[in-house]
């Protein structure tokens, strides 16, 4: 099977509309729409229910969406492993959440090219729930999150603790006040997504939600407000009177 053909799938999953999936991919709409059609004869289904403004899964779409993101993860897999393996010895496939990246990680990546320039790298980031997914398929070798994966036969390790504490900045906040107006959720993962609503069942709904550490330090920064951030990230800032602690307020870690 043409992995084009996957491709240009996955695409027009993603986009719900032949024209937008054609303008990503660089081609014309009707070759997208032929990639489809060829497809789909061959495997004698039909993939799309199609409408004049977008495009829905059939059953069948839905079951094929899994399969081709496999067939596709086990290609590109097959191709490094055989591109590469005349000019480098190993290959290292990593993935992380964004705020991990932030946080640790890309240091870790970086001392690690250093010390191993014939190492081929693939790193990325990626929600909790895809990394888990790529550690079950077996398309990344290491995965990095923030809670241990209900998966079997992996061995997982805790690496370190990440204490996180909530910091404003502006001074003399309380937790109240700080969750309240200008707070920043930070998806830190379902652990603190279920203390954070045991701490604050009144809090109301925050305007700004990222999952990544360094885009939440930016807005604060930049616009001011609160966030539950890492201690280790914050600790200079808190220092030079740039941030502040909320003292009142619960630390996780």
């Amino acid at each position: 099977m043409d992995t084009v053909l996957l491709k240009t799938f996955l695409e027009v999953t993603h986009a719900r509309n032949f024209g937008k999936a054609s303008e990503i991919l660089c081609v014309a709409p009707s070759t997208v729409s032929a990639r489809i059609r060829q497809l789909e004869e061959l495997l004698g289904l039909s993939l799309f229910i199609r409408n004049h403004q977008q495009v829905s899964l059939t059953p069948a779409g839905e079951h094929m969406v899994r399969h081709a993101r496999f067939i596709l993860n086990a290609w590109e897999r097959a191709y490094e492993d055989i591109a590469l393996s005349a000019n480098l010895n190993k290959r290292l496939v990593v993935a992380g959440t964004p705020s991990l990246w932030d946080i640790f990680l890309q240091d870790w990546l970086n001392e690690v090219h250093s010390q191993m320039p014939e190492l081929a790298l693939r790193a990325e980031d990626s929600t909790t729930l895809r990394v888990m997914e790529k550690l079950e398929r077996g398309s990344i070798d290491i995965g990095f999150i923030y809670e241990q994966p209900k998966l079997a036969n992996l061995v997982i390790e805790e690496l370190k603790s990440i204490p996180l504490q909530l910091v404003s900045t502006q001074p003399g906040l309380d937790a109240d006040r700080a969750t309240s107006s200008g707070y920043i959720r930070v998806e830190w993962g379902s652990v603190f997504n279920s203390l954070h609503e045991r701490y604050f069942p009144q809090r109301p709904l925050a305007p700004v939600r990222v999952n990544s550490m360094r885009i939440a330090m930016k807005l604060m920064l930049s616009s001011g407000g609160s966030a539950y951030l890492p201690v280790i990230s914050t600790a200079e800032r808190v220092n030079s009177g740039e941030l502040f602690v909320v003292e009142d307020a619960p630390g996780w870690k």
